[in-house]
């Protein structure tokens, strides 16, 4: 959210020489949830709150691709959607018209079309996007912020402290501040805005996620698949997995995995990926798909979400104790 924001900043009509946007990154851009995420979107999956922005976001997302090339650059493309049973204990598995690598299905559900579901590449696309605000003029630092500096009244701020890799303290003006650190945000604006933290100490970081990007070596279709599997050992879980356009397939969700409740990371870069669920999600990968068996791993990684307390994002001016210039975007895993 921090990326796009800068992005669509660096599009305002007052935009221009006499204002400096700054993305203030702990670690490299894309290292959390932004790069490791399955990159999936429904248009109309929502409830009441946060319908219209997801809809919105859909949207944008398309408008994003027709604008950038985004099919090329970020992997973007409109996809069907399936949810699938998957019966371990069951002989009466059966193909899907149209998705020849799912073999293991015992049902099968259509609940999203080219209309309403789509993907993109998460890593590529948060790069992209951030390559696109520094075409614009926005300007990227790797620092880890240490304070925030406020005028004589404490209210709005006027300076961000920032210190680098190489023990360099960085200074920004400041006349507006964006909090979107993802599943830090809660703990940044602590430490920033002490008992003015207001609501973005709302936000949480969820369990940790292992996910697994495979090669197969058969053609994949572009099915979004989430499914639910019931497994010989009597456990039923739900990994999703998402076809991507460079033939590889990103698998999740493995909630049976004991290492998704380690302790939060101080970075994202700090979070490493279970074996455990690794393991799981390569005997479940034959699961749906008998071709899918010699898949080869390209990629296990980890992180962390930001969640909400309020079970919607939290997006706009935070004015605890009459602040001003001081803004949210986060929790909207």
């Amino acid at each position: 959210m921090g990326i796009t924001t800068a992005y669509y900043l660096s599009r305002h009509p007052k935009f221009g020489p006499h204002i400096d946007i700054h993305i203030v990154e702990a670690c490299e851009i894309a290292a959390g949830a932004s790069g490791k995420a399955g990159g999936f979107m429904a248009k109309n999956w929502h409830r009441a709150p946060t319908a219209s922005l997801a809809a919105l976001s859909f949207n944008l997302h398309e408008q994003l691709s027709n604008e950038h090339g985004g099919e090329k650059r970020w992997g973007y493309r409109k996809v069907t959607t399936l949810q699938l049973d998957v019966n371990h204990n069951s002989r009466k598995s059966k193909t899907i018209p149209g998705v020849v690598w799912v073999d293991g299905a015992t049902h099968s559900e259509e609940i999203g079309t080219t209309s309403s579901t789509a993907q993109v590449t998460p890593d590529q696309f948060t790069k992209a996007i951030a390559e696109l605000a520094q075409e614009a003029g926005v300007k990227i630092t790797i620092a880890s912020v240490d304070g925030l500096e406020f005028d004589e009244t404490g209210i709005r701020p006027t300076t961000v402290i920032a210190t680098d890799d190489n023990g360099q303290q960085v200074k920004l003006e400041a006349t507006d501040v964006v909090f979107s650190a993802g599943p830090w945000t809660s703990s940044l604006a602590k430490k920033l805005l002490g008992s003015k933290a207001g609501a973005a100490l709302d936000i949480e970081p969820s369990p940790c996620s292992t996910s697994v990007i495979f090669r197969p070596s058969i053609p994949l279709t572009p099915h979004a698949l989430f499914t639910e599997l019931h497994l010989r050992s009597g456990i039923t879980t739900s990994p999703e997995f998402y076809p991507r356009p460079d033939g590889t397939l990103y698998i999740c969700g493995d909630h049976s995995d004991p290492l998704r409740q380690r302790p939060f990371t101080q970075k994202a870069t700090d979070a490493t990926p279970s074996e455990f669920a690794i393991k799981n999600h390569m005997e479940r990968l034959e699961l749906v798909g008998s071709g899918l068996k010699d898949a080869e791993i390209v990629k296990a990684q980890a992180c962390f979400r930001p969640e909400s307390r309020r079970n919607r994002p939290i997006i706009g001016q935070l004015s605890t104790g009459g602040l001003e210039g001081v803004w949210i975007a986060s929790g909207h895993s």
